[in-house]
């Protein structure tokens, strides 16, 4: 998207949250600075050669967001509203040009960013997106995952600002995590360090056998079985990352090895 639009974007939304003019100005100069100063990232040529790069804004990747949303809610965490929104700007640019299609071999590139600089971004988008949010590291990946590149020029807005606001709404929220989820919290951590004990118990079990039968080899089940029974656990590290969220993330940590 041209600057007009990711500017406008970051007004509808600072207007919306009713941001004070300083901040509404730290949005708008965040939304087109991955222009300004590019974000480098690892490339692969066609010849398969690895090298590093612009990164991608039209195919960003969701890991180069993600990190701008995390970089944006720690800083709001921490009471730095102005970095945390000016972070938030910079990830949100990857967003917005995420819904502009393209065409083949981005021969449409300027003629549908042209276009979209013509359309206002809709009001209600900007409502839809804040009244879908949740607090939540999972949700802005979600949000991101969703963003589908659009050939029409109006469908384009509405995602950029519908995707922005939402994604906007869940880092700038509730900085306290809710009751119901702080007692989440508690039994995934419980549940994390059982796994260890079972882990234990496993290790055990196979060293012994392999004591017994003098066969070395026999550890190695128990090793991985080991290893698995503490590192798959998706539930857990889905906490751990929401736990982080609202600046729990610390005390997670401690009785358990992390990712």
């Amino acid at each position: 998207m041209k600057w007009k639009s990711h500017t406008a974007i970051a007004r509808a939304i600072a207007a919306e949250m009713n941001l004070p003019d300083e901040l509404e100005r730290a949005f708008c100069a965040g939304s087109i600075e991955p222009d300004k100063r590019p974000d480098l990232a690892y490339r692969v040529s066609k010849g398969g050669r690895a090298y590093v790069g612009r990164a991608p804004h039209h195919m960003p990747s969701t890991g180069t967001i993600m990190a701008y949303a995390w970089r944006a809610r720690k800083a709001y965490l921490a009471g730095n509203d102005y970095w945390a929104i000016k972070s938030l700007g910079r990830g949100l640019h990857y967003v917005q040009d995420k819904c502009v299609h393209t065409g083949f071999r981005g021969w449409k590139h300027d003629a549908r960013e042209s276009d979209i600089a013509d359309i206002a971004p809709p009001r209600r988008a900007v409502r839809e997106g804040i009244e879908m949010a949740k607090c939540s590291p999972r949700f802005v990946r979600d949000c991101i995952t969703a963003v589908r590149p659009r050939k029409d020029p109006r469908k384009a807005m509405y995602d950029a600002t519908m995707f922005s606001s939402a994604i906007f709404a869940s880092v700038i929220g509730p900085v306290d995590a809710e009751e119901r989820f702080s007692a989440e919290y508690e039994r995934a951590i419980k549940g994390h360090r059982c796994r260890y004990a079972a882990a234990g118990a496993m290790l055990a079990v196979s060293g012994a056998a392999a004591y017994a039968i003098e066969e070395p080899l026999l550890l190695l089940p128990g090793a991985l079985a080991a290893v698995a029974a503490v590192r798959i656990n998706p539930a857990f590290y889905r906490a751990m990352d929401e736990a982080e969220w609202f600046g729990l993330e610390p005390k997670a940590r401690r009785g358990s090895s992390g990712p």
